[in-house]
């Protein structure tokens, strides 16, 4: 038997018809001697963990023995004789109805706690999370694992959120997705971006659309507004990651580290070759390939030498069109 406990005070959905008082032998065992604990399928995790309640069978009786049907307990009564309450849980159905029963019951104890909740029937948050009063969450929204929202946070719409701790004041953009990452006071994230494990955003930090960011410390004021991908590195307080820049950590055999000085100004689609260290307050041209360290205060620029061939796009138009078949 699949069995799933119900807290105690689990209200059961109308659409699930429970036979109130009857007793555990209606499922099939002889609930008098004997401890036995009634688990709960992983993967339907339907209960918070302080609310498992145990049951008692005889000696020598389990409790999959009784059948092969999925059962929802609603458990009431002390001594040797639980009295419960049996619902048969019988396919996903079933099993979505409940699910959404005790996610109903969730969201509504955290709009009665203070959390702005837009639409409460969209919200999914597991019980393992912790919203505190002022938050806002918009449609969508989904909170797993050990993530923590302060009080003045916006979680907006369609955000996915596993171990992440949110600071106040800071703002999720919608559709962003992070994964054991910490967003400090006022940062702003997204909308569409990827916070993976081991990213720090500390106060006021921009990360914006299209960013990805792994294992990397941003101090205050940092930004990286657009199209960056930022791993194993440290961004310096009020520094400029300009877009289309990238950290390649990576050479195939392991991972290195990239250290950006505070007030440092990268340009666009600049490739910084880890491990390197661009000093405070340096500058790097736009398109560059950044390979050796950049001192304090420098002004490093890497790229081919720009040629003007003057009065040259004609010929080059009517050659193209020449081979492609076309009239000039």
């Amino acid at each position: 038997m699949r069995a799933r406990l119900l807290p105690t005070d689990f209200p059961l959905p109308s659409s699930l018809t429970a036979e109130r008082d009857a007793i555990w032998a209606r499922a099939g065992l002889d609930a008098v001697d004997g401890p036995a604990e009634l688990s709960v399928e992983a993967r339907y995790p339907l209960v918070e963990e302080d609310d498992l309640r145990w049951l008692t069978a005889s000696p020598g009786r389990r409790l999959d023995d009784a059948d092969d049907c999925s059962v929802a307990i609603h458990g009431a009564g002390d001594g040797d004789r639980r009295r419960c309450a049996a619902v048969a849980v019988e396919d996903e159905w079933t099993v979505a109805l409940a699910e959404a029963e005790v996610m109903r019951q969730r969201v509504r104890r955290l709009c009665l706690a203070g959390v702005r909740i837009v639409d409460p029937a969209r919200t999914y948050v597991e019980a393992s999370v912790r919203v505190e009063r002022g938050a806002v969450l918009w449609p969508d929204v989904t909170l797993r694992g050990e993530t923590r929202i302060a009080g003045g946070a916006e979680i907006q719409q369609g955000c996915w959120l596993v171990d992440t701790a949110v600071e106040s004041g800071a703002v999720v953009a919608p559709y962003t997705v992070c994964q054991g990452a910490s967003i400090g006071p006022d940062a702003h994230v997204g909308p569409m971006a990827h916070l993976r494990p081991g990213a720090r955003l500390l106060a006021g930090v921009k990360v914006g659309n299209f960013v990805e960011v792994k294992n990397t410390l941003l101090h205050p004021g940092a930004k990286a507004s657009h199209l960056t991908y930022l791993g194993d590195a440290e961004i310096g307080a009020d520094a400029n990651i300009g877009a289309g820049t990238i950290t390649c950590n990576y050479d195939g055999y392991g991972k290195h580290r990239t250290t950006i000085g505070a007030r440092a100004f990268v340009g666009s689609n600049t490739s910084l070759v880890a491990p390197i260290q661009v000093g405070a307050g340096a500058i790097i041209g736009a398109g560059s390939v950044i390979t050796e360290d950049v001192p304090a205060d420098a002004l490093a620029v890497e790229r081919s030498d720009q040629r003007v061939l003057r009065d040259k796009a004609p010929r080059l138009r009517a050659r193209n069109a020449r081979l492609a078949g076309a009239k000039p």
